[in-house]
């Protein structure tokens, strides 16, 4: 797995139960996505000049542990399974102090023609970049 995100827990994002809210591990979840995407070939530059367009098609969050204001945190993630036209990687949002895992959420996107709308084969660098990000089912 490599790390996609990197991070603190801030006052704001406590609910009142005293830990952070759901918003806020899927905040830590967006940033980690994009510096997937761009791991994998699907840059920014890459997805603003209308080659391919991405759409998150699911997403299974599970809860380990609660974080709290003042924690730092890192997100790790790698590839579950590349299929044509689909990819379904696999993020842990671990705390950095403890080791413990708080969170894990997986991740389906679809790669879209934007112009047909409807799917498309990712471009060949990104299959050969997932291969290389693959990961075993936990």
């Amino acid at each position: 797995m490599i790390e996609t995100a990197r991070g603190t827990v801030h006052e704001w994002q406590r609910d009142h139960m005293g830990h952070i809210n759901v918003r806020a591990y899927l905040e830590f979840f967006e940033q980690a996505a994009w510096q997937t995407y761009a791991a994998l070939g699907l840059t920014a530059s890459l997805l603003r000049s209308g080659a391919v367009h991405l759409a998150a098609v699911q997403q299974n969050v599970s809860y380990q542990k609660e974080l709290y204001p003042g924690d730092t945190i890192a997100v790790r993630t790698g590839v579950l399974e590349l299929r044509e036209k689909v990819v379904r990687f696999r993020h842990e949002l671990y705390n950095t102090e403890t080791g413990e895992v708080a969170s894990t959420c997986e991740f389906t996107v679809v790669c879209l023609d934007p112009q047909a709308r409807k799917s498309q084969a990712f471009p060949p660098v990104v299959a050969e970049r997932a291969r290389t990000m693959m990961i075993g089912e936990a």
